[in-house]
């Protein structure tokens, strides 16, 4: 599940981009680069040489260089003014591990070659993105805590063609990916529990004996004593009988059930919960102190979970 960026229009240079947006002149900005500012002062240092012995060879080597440099600070600029950013999006992740930002941009008639988007000035992405086509440019960060995260504003930034000169854009989008709490493995905590929520007296997990509904292939995690053994023996292979009605198998994993004073272990131990759970394809619910989150299972119902875990305690507004 993706977070695509939507990012408000607000007045002003300085507000948060509104995707797409098209790098302009006015949004770019261009200087040399230290190799630049050492390559103008040897030029320099040759000019005057070239002046002090009236070397005609000297001038011309001289224009000839400067013709150069001021070619490639064209190119520099048109490598990136016209790029058009189309969105941004990240798919949630757990804490500690790196979200990655997907920018897509498209080139509408110009080759653009070593376009550098960057994060927080630490996590940086080369590209080159070639006309008429839709580029992905990935740009990795690392994770610290769970939440909803969100990095600093985004530079897109090119060198090309000789390193003399830097064009950059900055842009102050509404990044954001979700991250959820990191797993903290361990056995098994739950309360019996029915679809609304109600509470029950027991082991954790409810055993229906109502009807049955018949049998479906044994998955890891069913109940051995559900296991039909007269089908396993005649070689039919190893199912597990279905019953319906109120007693319907169930998981509730309680925020209070689980035994720890610091809550970030606790809000770890629920996600591993959930994800067990999960790849078991296990119906489960999940009680937190502010919400419950009814049983369910599949994809959705999991994020719809772990989402609730990242954002436990938090007064973030969920994306």
């Amino acid at each position: 599940m993706k977070n695509t960026v939507a990012a408000k229009k607000t007045p002003g240079r300085r507000s948060p981009a509104n995707l797409p947006v098209t790098l302009t002149r006015h949004r770019t900005y261009m200087l040399p680069t230290r190799h630049g500012m050492l390559f103008f002062f040897a030029l320099l240092a040759m000019l005057v040489g070239a002046i002090n012995y009236n070397n005609n060879l000297g001038f011309l080597l001289v224009f000839l260089l400067g013709a150069m440099a001021l070619v490639s600070m064209l190119h520099t600029h048109r490598n990136l003014v016209g790029l058009r950013l189309l969105s941004v999006s990240a798919n949630p992740v757990f804490a500690g591990e790196t979200a990655v930002f997907d920018f897509l941009v498209y080139s509408e008639s110009v080759m653009r070659r070593a376009l550098v988007f960057s994060i927080e000035k630490a996590h940086q992405s080369s590209e080159d993105a070639a006309p008429g086509i839709v580029t992905r440019i990935p740009v990795r960060v690392t994770t610290r805590e769970r939440g909803i995260f969100r990095p600093g504003p985004v530079t897109v930034y090119t060198r090309f063609p000789l390193g003399l000169f830097y064009t950059w854009c900055t842009l102050r989008m509404e990044l954001s990916c979700v991250v959820y709490p990191k797993p903290l493995a361990g056995p098994f905590q739950v309360h019996e529990g029915t679809a609304d929520g109600a509470k029950t007296e027991g082991s954790g997990i409810l055993e229906g004996t109502d009807d049955f509904m018949g049998m479906k292939t044994y998955q890891p995690g069913d109940p051995v004593r559900r296991i039909s053994w007269k089908a396993f023996s005649r070689g039919q292979g190893l199912f597990t009988k279905e019953f319906g009605g109120r007693g319907q198998t169930i998981l509730i994993f309680d925020y209070n059930a689980i035994k720890s004073d610091d809550t970030e272990k606790k809000l770890s131990r629920l996600c591993d919960l959930v994800t067990k759970a999960a790849r078991t394809n296990i119906e489960y619910g999940l009680r937190l102190p502010e919400t419950f989150i009814p049983p369910g299972r599949g994809e959705q119902h999991k994020h719809q979970c772990l989402k609730a875990l990242a954002l436990s305690g938090k007064k973030e507004k969920g994306i």
